[in-house]
């Protein structure tokens, strides 16, 4: 009688250890990474989300996540043919400044799953490069991207992005993936 209370008390531990008891364990869909000083890069503190690759160079990125075309921030990264997807890349310092205006570059590629190109835009701040931007400004960049016919069977997409500084040697670069959404 004693084997059997023992061979039960032991499945019974077994049994419960191997379960996962969440109680009003609601988590957020958006993945979140918080760069910590363990993860060996220049992004240290920043909060990265929606699974952002980011590297930064000579600059400090305070956040970078993806939002819709209303600027609410993305559970997931996917949007709609004709509906825009925009990286906001939030800075904390490293632009150089002249006389209260940073002259930055942007530029964008959207790629399909398969690696052609379908958007390419080389430097979307070049009418600004005489006259620069204002400093403030430039401390929240958001770029766009935008699919407004996709052929069949294409639903999945890459989007590179570059951000630097035309009086310094700042740069933030990265990509992220999403997809279209089937209705």
């Amino acid at each position: 009688m004693k084997k059997l209370i023992l061979v039960y008390a032991t499945i019974s531990c077994m049994v419960l250890y191997s379960c996962d008891f969440k109680v009003g364990d609601k988590k957020s869909d958006v993945k979140v990474k918080t760069v910590t000083s363990k993860d060996n890069t220049t992004l240290n503190g920043a909060i990265i989300k929606n699974d952002i690759e980011v590297d930064a160079t000579g600059v400090k990125v305070k956040e970078v996540y993806l939002v819709d075309a209303d600027y609410k921030p993305l559970a997931e990264n996917k949007a709609r043919v004709g509906e825009k997807i925009h990286i906001v890349i939030k800075m904390d310092t490293g632009w150089v400044k002249e006389n209260g205006k940073s002259f930055i570059g942007a530029g964008e590629k959207i790629l399909t799953s398969s690696g052609r190109v379908v958007v390419s835009a080389d430097d979307i701040f070049k009418e600004q490069e005489l006259t620069g931007l204002d400093a403030d400004d430039t401390k929240v960049i958001s770029l766009s991207a935008l699919i407004t016919q996709a052929d069949p069977g294409v639903d999945n997409f890459e989007v590179q992005f570059r951000v630097w500084d035309k009086k310094g040697a700042g740069e933030v670069r990265g990509k992220y993936y999403f997809s279209l959404k089937k209705d």
